[in-house]
Order: C-alpha cells, then sequence, then structure tokens
C-alpha cells in the first residue's frame, strides 16, 4: 500500500513540474510578445515621424514654387500693363495730332480711339484670366506631382467655384467640361446644384 501511494505522490509531483514548466514557459513567451510590441512601437513612431518631416518638407517646398509662380506672374502681368499704358498714351498723342491736323475727321478718330483702348482693356482682361488659368492649371499640376498633399481645397477655388465663375463669364457647359476636363452632365450637375443652393 506505502508503494502505490509513493506511485501516486511521485506521479503527482511529475505532473506539477511539467505544470510548472508549462506555465514559465507561457510566461517566457508572454514577455517575449510584450517586447516585440514595444520594439514595434517604437519602429512606428519612427516612421511616423520621419513621415511628418519629410510631409513638412515637401509643403515647405510646395510653397516656395507657389510663391516663385506668383512672382513671376505678378512680374509679367505688371510688365505687360505698362506695356499696355505706354500704347494707350502713344495712342492718345497720335488721336492728338490727327484731330489737330484734321478737325473735319475730328469724331471718326475720337471714336477711334475709344474703340481700340476698348480693345486693348478687353485684350487686358482676356489676357488676365488666361494667366490666372494658367496659375491654377500650373498650381494643380504641382499639386498632383505632390500627391501627399490634401491642402487642394484649402489653397484654391473649389471645382464648383470656377464652374460657377466660367459660367458667368458666358462659357456653355461643352467649354468648360472641355477645359477642366470632366464631364458634361457633371459640369450641369454642378451648376444646378449651385443655382437651388441660391435660391
Amino acid at each position: 500500500m506505502t508503494a502505490f501511494l509513493l506511485a501516486i505522490s511521485l506521479l503527482l509531483n511529475i505532473v506539477a513540474l511539467l505544470a510548472i514548466i508549462l506555465l514559465f514557459l507561457r510566461q517566457n513567451k508572454l514577455m517575449e510578445t510584450e517586447k516585440k510590441q514595444e520594439k514595434v512601437l517604437v519602429e512606428m513612431e519612427e516612421v511616423i515621424s520621419s513621415y511628418l518631416i519629410q510631409m513638412k518638407e515637401e509643403n515647405d517646398n510646395f510653397i516656395n514654387k507657389f510663391s516663385q509662380i506668383n512672382a513671376k506672374n505678378q512680374i509679367s502681368v505688371k510688365e505687360k500693363s505698362i506695356r499696355l499704358n505706354t500704347e494707350i498714351k502713344s495712342d492718345e498723342h497720335i488721336a492728338r495730332a490727327d484731330e489737330k491736323s484734321m478737325r473735319f475727321a475730328r469724331a471718326s478718330v475720337f471714336q477711334a480711339s475709344k474703340a481700340y483702348k476698348n480693345n486693348l482693356r478687353a485684350s487686358e482682361e482676356e489676357l488676365n484670366e488666361t494667366e490666372s488659368l494658367t496659375s491654377l492649371k500650373e498650381a494643380e499640376s504641382v499639386m498632383q506631382s505632390d500627391s501627399s498633399q490634401p491642402a487642394k481645397a484649402a489653397i484654391f477655388p473649389s471645382m464648383e467655384d470656377q464652374v460657377f465663375v466660367m459660367k458667368k463669364q458666358g462659357m456653355n457647359v461643352e467649354d468648360i467640361a472641355k477645359k477642366l476636363g470632366k464631364g458634361k452632365t457633371e459640369i450641369e450637375l454642378m451648376l444646378k446644384f449651385r443655382q437651388n443652393q441660391q435660391e
């Protein structure tokens, strides 16, 4: 009987030792997974911080490019307006000289110079509009090349505003769709939506 009890005691001791070993192994695995998670967290923080630094550099580069484009456009607009002003002044001098020499054609010279001035103003306005559109297109291409920039709407007017402005200028839906590279029905929907908002 004592032999039987010793055998059961040994068997229970062996089971207890195996249970202790299994618990120890599980605890070690748990400790290893905690260490791995800490390493992963540190790596993720490093990746996110490097990504944020890279985004900041790209934003700075974009702002510099955009300011350079604006500066170039402003300089070219100033130069063109100066040229147009000098042309208008020279035309006024020519008109005055013609007035003095030809008194009988006084009204026709005045009308011609007035029409010429109106044409110059209209061409200047068209030039300004085309320059603003080209600067918008250049800025959009820069935005598209910097695909990590989500702030497109904050810097440029929205697509709906561009459509509405072009419609006010007298362009039809097909021309607007061609210029913006959008579908005709999409443009029509934008215009209808804008009209419903205004009503």
